[in-house]
């Protein structure tokens, strides 16, 4: 990074921060899903979906998103999903009606994605090869501190101050974040490099994207891998709470737990990379998380809380060791068009994370193994996808600094 940059870990702290808007405004409320159905005159089902709901926006927002962050730069569409998010939140806070709530939860999506986004083509705009990897990993890492303080801070605040201190917090989060963003961060897309008509070339680039095997499998890929994480997000509830017995507190610590295993491997996997390659630690990786996954089926019928949450931690770490490294091949695929190709590697991500979070959300979730085969299925078909594509060749042909992500071997 150049003089004219901030400090590389006030960069990516600060990206971390606007990045963990969506886990903040999913994992937060967690613990209160249950009083909402009150407070909201709703089912159990309606609650759970303004989660799936949640992720529907992401995927739609970015894909708004990349066009944006194109034709007007990176920083003006940040600061204005991150006053989406903020103004939304603050909106959520006074409704009570389920519709409406679910409405909100939508735009608010909208508002969060924007952080990922621009996040991913900042990174992309000013590093290459194995040193995009090395942050998007950091940045992934940074990220996981939602996932593991958000819902034993949502316990906290739920059991001492109510659920509408929840989504206080939300808006606070939202204010500081913006204003950091606007004293920090830098411009990363200059002006003579933006698309004056970028929407109507959206498309466009859209399907040049999508017409490129490298980022197509290598999105699918990342994309099933979260997944994996977002059925865990939506059934850990009713299987800890409802199938295991834990209060809210206790709740909010052994998620928790399993979320640090997301830290603790992509820490792991800034090592690692020092040494061998993304596409090699994928090709690791993969087997391992599908063995493990479906060991979490076999054992989804216990009753010995230990049992059920160790391979489920293992799951988690395996999830934030393949992630960065997916996406850096997929970021390093898109080449030149690092908007919309994070636009649309976000918004794949989180068309299926609606898919797997639904799928969980509509089956009564008590025993675990709804969240259990929510995990192993995408898991597996990202390993099928990722393998079939390497043997037809999806990565031949990328330029030497996309090489350097997949040729080295363990």
């Amino acid at each position: 990074m150049s003089d004219r940059h901030p400090p590389y870990w006030v960069f990516v702290t600060v990206l971390a921060l606007l990045t963990i808007f969506p886990p903040l405004a999913t994992d937060m409320y967690l613990s209160a899903m249950h009083e909402l159905e009150g407070v909201l005159n709703a089912s159990a089902a309606g609650v759970e979906m303004s989660l799936s709901l949640f992720f529907l926006g992401l995927c739609a927002g970015q894909l708004m998103m990349g066009p944006l962050i194109e034709g007007y730069g990176r920083k003006v569409p940040l600061i204005c999903g991150a006053a989406l998010f903020t103004v939304s939140s603050l909106a959520l806070l006074f409704t009570r009606d389920i519709t409406v709530f679910n409405s909100l939860r939508f735009v608010q999506a909208v508002g969060a994605c924007a952080g990922m986004v621009v996040g991913r083509a900042m990174v992309s705009d000013l590093f290459t090869g194995r040193q995009m990897a090395k942050t998007l990993t950091v940045l992934v890492m940074l990220m996981t501190v939602g996932p593991i303080a958000a819902p034993f801070l949502g316990s906290v605040l739920y059991t001492y101050l109510g659920w509408q201190a929840i989504f206080v917090a939300m808006i606070v989060i939202g204010c500081v974040a913006a204003i950091l963003a606007q004293i920090t961060l830098p411009e990363t897309l200059p002006a003579a490099k933006r698309q004056p008509k970028a929407f109507r070339g959206a498309f466009r680039s859209y399907g040049t994207l999508i017409a490129r095997p490298a980022f197509v499998v290598a999105t699918l890929s990342a994309a099933l891998i979260q997944g994996a994480m977002f059925a865990f997000i939506t059934g850990s509830a009713g299987v800890f709470k409802t199938g295991f017995g834990l209060g809210n507190m206790q709740y909010g610590l052994i998620f928790g737990l399993v979320a640090a295993a997301l830290m603790l491997s992509s820490h792991l996997n800034t090592k690692l990379l020092d040494r061998v390659s993304p596409e090699a630690l994928i090709g690791r990786g993969l087997p391992v998380i599908v063995m493990l996954a479906l060991g979490l089926v076999m054992l989804s019928g216990t009753t010995n809380l230990w049992v059920y949450v160790v391979p489920l931690w293992l799951v988690m770490g395996m999830v934030g060791l393949l992630t960065a490294n997916m996406m850096a091949v997929a970021m390093g695929a898109a080449r030149a068009m690092a908007g919309v190709g994070s636009a649309l590697v976000g918004a794949i991500q989180f068309a299926i994370a609606f898919l797997c979070s639904s799928s969980v959300a509509l089956i009564p979730v008590s025993d675990g193994l709804a969240m259990a085969v929510g995990i192993a299925a995408p898991a597996t078909l990202s390993a099928v996808i990722w393998f079939a594509g390497r043997a037809l060749g999806a990565f031949v042909g990328l330029e030497p600094d996309e090489q350097a992500l997949v040729q080295e071997p363990l």
